[in-house]
């Protein structure tokens, strides 16, 4: 068995595979009270606790666990596609290392690099094509301190971002010539990665997520954390809508923070399509637990001309009667996915 865990900020959602079927999923929310809530202020504890808690009542034992796959947030971890000369592996590990310095975050410590290579490079016989990936001694300690706490055996640490391509991968055909674009909206932050079977992988994070339109809708109609989180997902795009007959100035204000969401996901996709010629769109997927807020994908889907598909972490994976609300198991899944 395969335990997947996802050290979310809101939440911990864990699931157990059992040879290739989900055996047991579940979520549980770091803190009890969240009608005051700052992720900022969230410590290890809260992750190790809500994960004992999450165990006991879905009655997981880590130990008798065959594997154990957590992951690192993508805003933590930098995943660039590398084309290099073939290389000792310790001279490779020296180039990665050097590379890897310009992209992870300033935090005072040495980087850490894994790296997967993919094969020799098409057009360069001399050269290979890899992922490499690459995080901070720093963010790797303190993930490890709660998988520790947690009694972890051995765990291995992952990232958000492969996780969400191996579940895409599990469940989808990949285009062969052209790219799928999945949006997945977090809590913190949004991760957009662009893939097909023979074009370069692409991958970034956007600073704003789940969170962030929970804390406009609070300041928007004045409540505390908990009741504009419940209003996000029962309002959805309600919320954000006036009443006020003055102009549409004050709507367009308040639309503020899912602009800026469009807006970044446009860019992206603009500078994508600039960078690497030869390839156009094939389909969009979204998923994460703000995805399912009402009205949202219809207000991406106009503002940025294109037609999202819910991402289904089932579609191939399927043994559940109730699949509500699975959107948000993608990260879980697709670690518990890891060969």
């Amino acid at each position: 068995m395969v335990l997947g865990i996802d050290f979310g900020y809101y939440s911990i959602k864990v699931v157990v595979l059992d040879n290739g079927k989900i055996h047991t999923l579940g979520e549980k929310k770091l803190v009890e009270d969240y009608s005051v809530f700052d992720p900022d202020k969230m410590e290890a504890s809260h992750w190790v606790s809500a994960f004992q808690s999450l165990c006991e009542s879905l009655n997981i034992n880590p130990k008798k666990m065959d594997k154990i796959v957590t992951s690192i947030s993508g805003s933590k971890v930098s995943i660039k596609p590398i084309t290099t000369l073939e290389m000792e592996e310790s001279e490779l590990i020296n180039t990665l290392t050097f590379e890897a310095k310009k992209h992870i975050p300033l935090d005072g410590s040495d980087p850490v690099v894994d790296y997967h290579i993919l094969g020799q490079n098409a057009k360069e016989i001399d050269k290979v094509d890899l992922i490499m990936v690459a995080t901070t001694q720093k963010i790797i300690k303190a993930h490890n301190l709660i998988a520790k706490t947690c009694n972890l055996k051995a765990p291995i640490f992952d990232s958000d971002p492969t996780a969400l391509l191996n579940c895409y991968k599990y469940n989808y055909e990949s285009p062969k010539e052209d790219v799928d674009v999945l949006v997945n909206l977090g809590f913190l932050t949004t991760t957009i990665l662009v893939y097909g079977e023979n074009q370069e992988l692409f991958t970034r994070e956007i600073s704003m997520g789940g969170h962030h339109i929970t804390s406009d809708i609070m300041k928007l109609k004045n409540m505390n954390y908990e009741t504009a989180e419940m209003s996000k997902l029962n309002e959805g795009m309600k919320n954000f809508d006036s009443n006020d007959d003055e102009s549409n100035s004050i709507q367009i204000s308040q639309r503020n923070i899912l602009s800026e969401l469009s807006d970044e996901i446009r860019k992206t996709l603009r500078y994508y399509m600039k960078s690497k010629t030869g390839s156009s769109y094939n389909k969009f997927y979204i998923s994460g637990g703000s995805a399912k807020m009402d009205g949202l994908v219809q207000f991406l889907n106009d503002s940025l001309n294109v037609e999202f598909s819910s991402l289904n972490p089932l579609n191939e994976l399927s043994n559940l009667k109730d699949e509500d609300n699975m959107s948000s198991y993608i990260v879980s899944i697709g670690l518990a996915l890891r060969s």
